[in-house]
């Protein structure tokens, strides 16, 4: 065999090796790049002095990629099984609502409802503008 033919199939193997390498580097990094929101505490309904009702709940981002929680919307189920949709209303202090690895953030939810209409322990579902959810139980005081 030639010596030019050994050389280019050399090249040939090495690049498809970099390839190969570089597709398994990328799809590993991007698979492991992922939410993962704890509730810190214990999230709990408050009734609001002027009318309705407030969830203050603490989010500890504990995966590998930021989450964006403005425009977020927590749906609490009241006794009748019914989903009442809460807004984000506000940050307690400064902090930001995109949450990097390892950051925490408590946020305020208000609804336009009545403390009565939730049993201590209902189910709540974090929902994100990016499409991720998340569950908890909310208490009442």
């Amino acid at each position: 065999m030639p010596p030019i033919v050994t050389v280019i199939i050399v090249i040939a193997a090495v690049v498809a090796a970099a390839l190969a390498a570089y597709f398994i580097y990328s799809t590993t990094a991007r698979g492991v790049r992922q939410v993962s929101l704890t509730v810190i505490g214990q999230p709990t309904l408050y009734a609001r002095a002027g009318g309705g009702v407030e969830l203050r709940v603490t989010f500890k981002n504990d995966g590998t990629a930021d989450v964006d929680l403005s425009g977020s919307i927590i749906v609490v189920q009241d006794k009748n099984k019914t989903a009442v949709q809460f807004n984000l209303s506000s940050t307690v202090g400064d902090a930001p609502k995109v949450l990097k690895p390892g950051d925490s953030v408590s946020l305020i939810y208000t609804a336009n409802a009545t403390l009565d209409q939730f049993p201590d322990g209902a189910l709540a579902t974090l929902q994100t503008k990016g499409g991720y959810q998340t569950s908890f139980a909310v208490a009442k005081p």
